[in-house]
């Protein structure tokens, strides 16, 4: 009962930390409200906080919410990427591509909620950490662009604030495993900067595409594939990880 309430208040106190950075940047969009990108990213913080207790109560409570979630992204991603992929030059090959890119993801996240929800829940908690700090450190320090010819809009300053973030994370969040401290700031960084990595292929595929957002069934985020672009290298990662550090992830 008590490494059961410890783990409840670790969990609270991730979730509590992204809530709060989630604030931090609804006010600074209040300071820069006659920015049109900025509205935009009103709407992508009210979809946040809708969208995520629904993904938290699949995680934690219902495996069939998350398996039935799991298959509507499957079709929703489909979509989207023969939408964007159809007549372009190669469209076989980039079926081909387009279905290793939705369904080894799609399977790794699945596969980790049957494993250990606690893994997946650390795992969330570094991609929502990372995007909400990268964004705020980002837009606050600015600085030299990270990929400007991909991903205009990201800085090096934004990388750096999403890895401290998911140190900070992975510190936290080793009291739940036996990894201990040190194991877990190194892989929640790499982790950080893994979903960084997935979230500019994602970027370059529009680009090669020549199209703003995947879809528009999400408001302010685009389609489903822009809003979970970080997991798609991420969750194959994680599940990766869990399997050749098996020991480090026993929950204790």
């Amino acid at each position: 009962m008590e490494n059961a309430n410890k783990t409840c208040a670790i969990k609270g106190a991730i979730c509590n930390m992204v809530l709060f950075f989630n604030q931090k940047i609804d006010l600074l969009i209040e300071k820069f409200e006659n920015i049109d990108s900025s509205r935009n990213l009103r709407q992508r913080v009210i979809s946040s906080l809708i969208l995520a207790p629904i993904m938290l109560y699949a995680i934690f409570v219902s495996e069939d919410l998350f398996l039935f979630l799991t298959i509507a992204l499957a079709i929703l991603m489909t979509i989207e990427w023969l939408d964007i992929i159809r007549d372009k030059p190669h469209e076989k090959r980039w079926r081909v591509i387009g279905f290793l890119y939705i369904a080894i993801p799609l399977y790794s996240v699945y596969k980790l909620r049957i494993m250990d929800v606690n893994v997946l829940f650390w795992m969330f908690a570094i991609i929502w950490a990372t995007d909400i700090f990268a964004y705020f450190a980002g837009r606050k320090l600015g600085g030299p662009k990270l990929a400007p010819s991909i991903s205009p809009n990201k800085t090096w300053s934004g990388l750096a604030g999403g890895v401290i973030a998911s140190a900070i994370i992975g510190l936290i969040s080793s009291s739940m495993f036996m990894g201990g401290a040190i194991f877990f700031m190194f892989i929640s960084v790499l982790l950080s900067l893994v979903e960084q990595v997935s979230d500019l292929l994602e970027s370059k595929f529009k680009r090669i595409f020549v199209v703003k957002d995947s879809g528009r069934i999400i408001p302010g985020h685009g389609g489903v594939l822009d809003r979970l672009d970080g997991m798609m290298l991420s969750a194959p990662f994680v599940l990766f990880l869990v399997v050749v550090f098996a020991k480090k992830f026993i929950v204790v």
